[in-house]
């Protein structure tokens, strides 16, 4: 049997997941990376001064490598380095062809699964190649390309306005008055470096988020159990998760139990922070935080930072650049500066899609949100309709991204083995597209990659597809109870192929109905013996 052969694009987390799965799984793999080595915003080219993560020791990795290294908040250079430990020990840092950018992906006819895809590149010598391939994996994620806004006037600053990611020292810090535009993670990142090395630092942003201690509910839950079964259940149900009537039965029944309890947790945040962060209420956020557009978590150092007014934070907008070093907010504020950093995050975009392609991947999509960038029409975020052989991974944003991506490439190896059952229909499918695009827009006002809290219930419809249990533990209270790791997948390559070839998964799962006949055999042994 000839080997299928898969272009990647993208050595990020993404393209490296996918590759493992795919070289696993009998594909021809080459990973495509502009850069001059891997990781994607986890790499030297593409990191900031003082990237860190904000997740605790071991989310972020793989089910198959465990991360020895793993530490809370780590740096990015520890990403970087576990990054290439996985690509030496799956064999794909060979196939991977750095400081390669392509130009163009393209076919004659592009429903016909028969014909190649073409691939043309341009190596750093500035020479162009052609390829051809019978199967292309889109792993550029949400965070390919900086989006930095232009600002009225800006012609007029002496100072440089530059993005996040141009940042690759204190040296570029010191001595200035610095505005960080932006109000999430990297921006808290960047205040707190500034903090410390310029001169005077503002923080600058429209509107506040949800700020997540270490630990929640009173301070009596560990953050990590936000990564377990039974935490996701208190949100709305995704659309068409494999969920029970009786789940479904609870939630119109008793919403206001599951809103109660994420109105305890932000009432515990509002507490938490009222001498500091939200000390002053117009930083509080409005809205439920079961719809905030973003949250995260901050460290010590900025809300010392913050209680020192050595960052002070503007909720406004910038208005004008009136002249070398004066910048007007709308608030009517004014304020000096000689450097303007904008961690004001990425948008996605596909420059190396030929124009037919991109117009038939975006056909049905709706423009009912306020974010630029494209939207694309895939079905369960990975395929598109009625164009065969091209997936792509990495674009839903929830909040435990690896485990996603690691999942959506082992449904992805099933399409291109042709063991996923699609609907019959395209109609079916672009309802399946269009309902998850207006659920997320409802929650969350954004376009429908970012999950947020929904991380688990499209991991578990992506099992469903490939038929395998959703059930990756042995008992019921560590499956709803316990943290939701990487580990529990560790054995869907296996569990994939024996399914393939017709073999019954030996498993034993002591459930809660288990637990009930337990406790009533030992009540009857009791009352009898």
């Amino acid at each position: 049997m000839v080997r299928k052969s898969v272009a990647i694009i993208g050595a990020g987390v993404s393209g490296l997941a996918a590759g493992k799965v795919l070289l696993e799984d009998g594909f021809d793999i080459t990973i495509f990376d502009r850069h001059k080595t891997l990781g994607g915003i986890w790499s030297p080219d593409r990191a900031y001064f003082h990237q860190h993560t904000q997740t605790t020791a071991n989310l972020m990795e793989f089910s198959n490598l465990h991360d020895t290294e793993a530490m809370d908040c780590a740096p990015w250079q520890n990403i970087h380095n576990y990054l290439k430990r996985y690509a030496n020990k799956f064999y794909l840092i060979e196939r991977i062809r750095f400081e390669t950018k392509i130009i163009l992906i393209d076919k004659n006819d592009l429903k016909n699964g028969k014909l190649p895809w073409i691939v043309k590149v341009e190596t750093a010598s500035g020479d162009h190649e052609t390829f051809e391939f019978d199967l292309i994996v889109v792993a550029t994620g949400l965070f390919s390309t900086p989006e930095k806004p232009n600002f009225r006037g800006q012609n007029n600053f002496a100072g440089s306005i530059i993005h996040i990611t141009d940042i690759k020292s204190e040296d570029q810090l010191k001595n200035k008055r610095i505005i960080v535009i932006g109000g999430a993670k990297s921006a808290i990142d960047m205040a707190t470096l500034a903090a410390m090395h310029a001169s005077s630092c503002h923080m600058v942003f429209s509107h506040s988020y949800w700020i997540i201690p270490h630990k929640i509910l009173h301070g009596y839950i560990s953050l990590d159990y936000g990564f377990s079964r039974i935490f996701t259940h208190i949100f709305d149900p995704f659309p068409n998760a494999p969920h029970s009537a009786a789940f479904y039965f609870l939630h119109r029944v008793f919403s206001f139990v599951f809103t109660k309890i994420t109105d305890s947790i932000a009432n515990f945040l509002i507490s938490k922070y009222k001498s500091d962060l939200f000390a002053d209420e117009k930083f509080i956020p409005k809205g439920s935080i079961r719809n905030a557009h973003n949250i995260m978590r901050v460290t010590k150092e900025f809300v010392a930072m913050i209680r020192e007014n050595r960052i002070i934070r503007k909720l406004a907008s910038i208005d004008e650049i009136i002249d070398k070093t004066t910048i007007r907010l709308d608030s009517g504020e004014f304020l000096q500066a000689d450097l303007i950093i904008c961690a004001t995050g990425f948008i996605e975009t596909f420059p190396f899609l030929s124009e037919t392609l991109t117009k038939i991947l975006v056909r049905n999509t709706t423009r009912s949100t306020s974010d630029e960038g494209i939207d694309l029409d895939l079905y369960r975020r990975i395929i598109p309709i009625g164009i065969p052989n091209i997936a792509f991974i990495g674009l839903p944003a929830p909040l435990h991204t690896w485990m996603f991506y690691e999942v959506q490439c082992h449904w992805m190896s099933d399409y291109f083995l042709g063991r996923i059952k699609l609907p019959n229909t395209e109609k079916e499918m672009l309802e399946e597209i269009e309902t998850t695009r207006q659920f997320i827009y409802k929650m969350f006002k954004r376009k429908s990659y970012y999950f947020q809290y929904y991380w688990l219930e499209p991991m578990e419809i992506y099992l469903r597809d490939m038929g395998l249990s959703l059930y990756r533990t042995n008992n019921w209270i560590s499956e709803y109870f316990g943290v939701y790791r990487p580990k529990r997948l560790s054995t869907l390559h296996d569990e994939r192929k024996a399914k393939a070839e017709g073999k019954t998964r030996n498993f034993w799962y002591f459930s809660f109905q288990h637990t009930i006949l337990l406790f009533l055999f030992l009540l009857f042994l009791w009352f009898f013996f």
